[in-house]
């Protein structure tokens, strides 16, 4: 594959239609056409996990695709355990909520009722503001040293927690939203003070097990979990490992590690009342006005009520996506950074109902800035990313510029396939990134500076207006 067919796929974009509107999906057919789903961002280098599609808990749709160990030769199958990230949010407000079902505390109690060394500042929180976000509390993950230092070290809850004393709150308590990975490590925290027990083993013993789930539980780096995937991340154009996180880096906020089988006997569990009473699980998915419960986003998606979460941490990205009044289920785990698992989920369902997909992805444009530059992907070629507007640019010398659609915020698509995926550092820094086209060639490769760009290049790449 030369050179300049891969940028005559890329941009021949500007001259194609979009693609046509989705058709309604016979349920044989499904199977088949989520398989060329998944394989097709799998062959893009973008996707390596496993995936369920699962109506009233039984499976429709049930596969794996590339290597949990890239060192090993090992590929993933639909049993390997990944790193959920966020989605472990709602087992956490799980356990408070069963807390809360058994007497022992109120959701609108003072944290400093059970947690009296807290600071002066904190005393107005209540259990349900760290639940709902609503805390002001900073995030604990946006510390600088938290990738480079807090991160590798293990620690318990309550000393990642104590890292942010000395911040100030984002906002009186109760008064705003901002989502918060400390309002919910301080939860891991305060299930230790009043159970006793770490919060994995409480949620093993009243919680996960309970409802069948064996698969579910820390996902400490230390420990022999077997089946566990590895996590990747790309640099400058290159697969890596991903950095581990510490035992109790992220425990109550992103700890956990799951299947797909046990994700959907979780949401089985859940709509079943063998989890928490009715009443409960009311509470737990009451939009609280801002479109989250305790622990799930909530909204509508093809014209039915949606719960969903993400999970994104060192090396993985996942999504859990459950229709409640369709019993639908359908989970996204992946073992790669790049893995644009929303915008997968919402085109399986699509899929599944025989509906034009909605992924309704949007990426900020402080985080589209950071890719704006050149990238070499050939000996003497550059390729030159740029923001116009909300929208990422990609432009080839001698070329107009086209427009990407976001599958994630580090993912991006042509209308006819063509991914572009950014490399990036801890701190958001884009350091490389990966084309694969239409055609099923491939091209990565790092960012230069433009000085360098203008140089390899055989005639002056289009002058773009970057930062």
């Amino acid at each position: 594959m030369t050179l300049s067919r891969l940028l005559a796929g890329l941009f021949a974009l500007l001259m194609l239609g979009l693609p046509a509107k989705a058709q309604s999906v016979e349920a044989p057919d499904f199977a088949r056409r989520a398989d060329a789903l998944m394989a097709a961002a799998s062959r893009a280098n973008v996707f390596a996990g496993a995936v369920i599609v699962a109506r009233d808990g039984r499976p429709v749709f049930r596969a794996a695709y590339g290597p949990a160990d890239r060192e090993g030769g090992l590929p993933n199958t639909p049993e390997t355990r990944f790193r959920i990230g966020s989605l472990s949010k709602q087992f956490t407000a799980a356990a408070i909520l069963k807390l809360a079902e058994d007497g022992r505390l109120g959701l609108d109690d003072p944290v400093a009722r059970h947690m009296p060394d807290l600071p002066v500042a904190w005393q107005g929180m209540t259990l349900r503001m760290l639940l709902t976000h609503m805390s002001g509390l900073p995030n604990v993950t946006a510390l600088p040293d938290y990738p480079t230092v807090l991160s590798r070290i293990a620690r318990s809850p309550m000393e990642m927690v104590a890292r942010v004393y000395g911040e100030a709150l984002l906002f009186p308590p109760g008064t705003g939203y901002e989502y918060s990975n400390t309002g919910y490590i301080l939860l891991a925290a305060l299930v230790e003070r009043i159970t006793g027990l770490p919060l994995d083993a409480f949620l093993a013993r009243s919680i996960l097990h309970p409802a069948g789930l064996r698969e579910t539980g820390d996902g400490d780096p230390d420990a022999v979990i077997p089946h566990r995937a590895r996590g990747y991340r790309r640099v400058a154009g290159e697969w890596r490992n991903a950095p581990p996180l510490a035992a109790g880096a992220t425990m109550g906020a992103g700890g956990l590690v799951s299947t797909l089988d046990d994700l959907v006997a979780w949401d089985h569990a859940l709509l079943a009342g063998r989890v928490l009473a009715p009443a409960t699980l009311a509470a737990m998915t009451a939009d609280t006005g801002r479109g989250y419960g305790l622990g799930l986003y909530l909204g509508r998606a093809y014209g039915h009520r949606l719960w969903s979460h993400g999970g994104f941490v060192s090396g993985f990205a996942a999504i859990k996506d459950t229709y409640p009044d369709l019993g639908l289920t359908i989970v996204i785990l992946g073992n790669t950074e790049t893995a644009p698992a929303q915008s997968l989920s919402r085109e399986l369902a699509a899929l599944y109902l025989g509906l034009p997909p909605e992924t309704g992805l949007a990426v900020p444009r402080t985080v589209l800035d950071r890719y704006a530059g050149f990238y070499r992907i050939g000996p003497r070629t550059a390729l030159a990313v740029s923001r116009a507007g909300d929208a990422l640019v990609v432009q080839a010398t001698g070329q107009p510029p086209v427009p990407l659609t976001p599958e994630s915020d580090r993912v991006f698509a042509g209308p006819d396939g063509t991914r572009v995926a950014i490399d990036i550092e801890a701190d958001g820094r884009a350091t490389g990134l990966m084309i694969h086209g239409a055609d099923g060639s491939d091209r990565s490769g790092p960012r230069i500076a433009a000085a360098v760009a203008r140089r390899i290049t055989a005639r002056r790449i289009a002058r773009l207006s970057l930062p």
